[in-house]
């Protein structure tokens, strides 16, 4: 003899909704501690996403550091104040790319930079729009388009080892016969006269020799013909076309071009 337990429909319902509502409470208490412990414990990869630097700068903005005095030694040549000022005006009135009023601005500055006058050397660099990276100017300029301005280290600063004094003219030569060129001057030095006298010299190979063909606006022909080395300048060649030309000096050759 048995019995049996008959239930209604509706009760079998409900039981069978709480039945389900208990065994999914723990799963549910569960992600909640998971969902709880996650909010407590943030995601390291999450952190570097959303994290905010006040060093990371606009993409509209260049980073600019205060102009700085460049310190240096000459390790190839021997410098002198006489050569030196006439390397920084040759050096200004050959640049052929660029802005010139950038240019302007630089030399104004770095003049100023000389005298030991930074704030008004900075003053004018910021109303040019120019920015200095790394407050070096050896290290290099910018315009506002982002154009590069190269400046030799001879130009910017006087080097720590200046001869005061006027050496004879052998002094100044360099021992492996080529340019004068400072190691980590970032451009090419302007050529000096020990480069005419080593070419006087023969010690240049024929096969690094080119000839320029110039025509002076002063008279009217023939066009002159010089030879000069493959590495050398604008400066050079116009000092030798002055040379070979018997320019007086009261007369500056200031732009070369060409067809």
């Amino acid at each position: 003899m048995g019995c049996c337990l008959s239930t209604s429909r509706d009760n079998r319902s409900a039981y069978a909704t709480q039945t389900a509502t208990e065994e999914r409470r723990p799963e549910a208490s569960s992600r909640g501690v998971s969902s709880t412990t996650a909010a407590a414990i943030p995601s390291n990869s999450a952190r570097v996403v959303i994290r905010s630097s006040p060093d990371h700068l606009p993409l509209n903005e260049n980073f600019n550091a205060p102009i700085r005095r460049h310190v240096w030694y000459s390790k190839r040549r021997l410098w002198n104040r006489a050569q030196l000022d006439q390397e920084r005006k040759e050096f200004f009135e050959t640049r052929v790319t660029g802005k010139p009023e950038i240019w302007a601005a630089l030399s104004a500055a770095i003049s100023l930079m000389h005298t030991g006058d930074l704030t008004t050397a900075q003053s004018i660099i910021d109303a040019a729009g120019v920015t200095v990276p790394t407050g070096d100017l050896c290290q290099g300029a910018y315009d506002e388009q982002g154009v590069l301005y190269r400046l030799p280290q001879c130009i910017v600063s006087d080097p720590e080892n200046l001869v005061k004094s006027n050496l004879g003219e052998d002094d100044f030569d360099t021992d492996d016969g080529k340019l004068s060129l400072d190691e980590e001057s970032g451009d090419e030095l302007i050529a000096d006269d020990a480069e005419r006298r080593r070419d006087e010299k023969g010690k240049v190979s024929e096969r690094d020799l080119i000839r320029v063909k110039a025509r002076l606006s002063d008279r009217g022909g023939p066009d002159m013909v010089v030879t000069v080395g493959k590495t050398q300048n604008v400066a050079y060649i116009a000092r030798k076309l002055q040379q070979e030309a018997e320019v007086g000096q009261t007369r500056h050759i200031s732009h070369i071009s060409h067809n």
